[in-house]
């Protein structure tokens, strides 16, 4: 415990962004899915381009950030974003899209679970949107009678709503 009251998140602003981009990006591709439920182009190019402007333009992370990471946060990131890809294709490839509400949901469920690695880099309030997130994404899988767009609209809702909190925290917020 007495680590934890002593980490540093100083990527929570960037992190903050970033939710409320992909969030926006998820819900679009959602509006935007007719059969395939979220639109494979908005997703892919809207998440290629997020990240590029994101975390691939050096003035932005200097804008958003108050310091680098940690090594040990930098690689359970890169962990948590190695291991989110893998269980994502591997749900791709073994479902494919024969029925692209599983998968859809499979995807939300791993990148749910994959916030639980990014607690070491963004503090507490990570743990609460993979709870959150996991938790949709396990309910649409259940509740299969409810429209696969009211769980799409949540994730995204629950992402830019963390998104607001995390680029709202302040440096003395970061550090509790």
């Amino acid at each position: 415990m007495e680590a934890e009251k002593n980490a540093v998140y100083n990527n929570q602003r960037m992190a903050g962004v970033w939710l409320i981009y992909i969030g926006t990006v998820i819900l679009a591709a959602a509006f935007l899915g007719g059969k395939l439920l979220i639109q494979p182009f908005v997703m892919g190019i809207g998440f290629c381009v997020g990240y590029f402007l994101i975390f691939g333009l050096p003035f932005v992370g200097r804008k958003l950030s108050y310091g680098k990471d940690t090594k040990f946060q930098q690689r359970m990131d890169n962990l948590s974003v190695l291991l989110s890809v893998v269980l994502c294709t591997i749900a791709g490839i073994v479902i494919g899209f024969e029925d692209a509400r599983l998968v859809w949901l499979l995807i939300l469920l791993f990148i749910g679970l994959h916030f639980f690695g990014f607690y070491f880099s963004q503090g507490k309030l990570m743990l609460l949107l993979g709870i959150l997130t996991t938790l949709n994404a396990l309910a649409g899988l259940w509740l299969v009678h409810m429209p696969f767009l009211f769980f799409a609209v949540m994730d995204s809702v629950w992402k830019i709503g963390f998104g607001i909190k995390f680029l709202s925290m302040k440096r003395e917020d970061a550090a509790a």
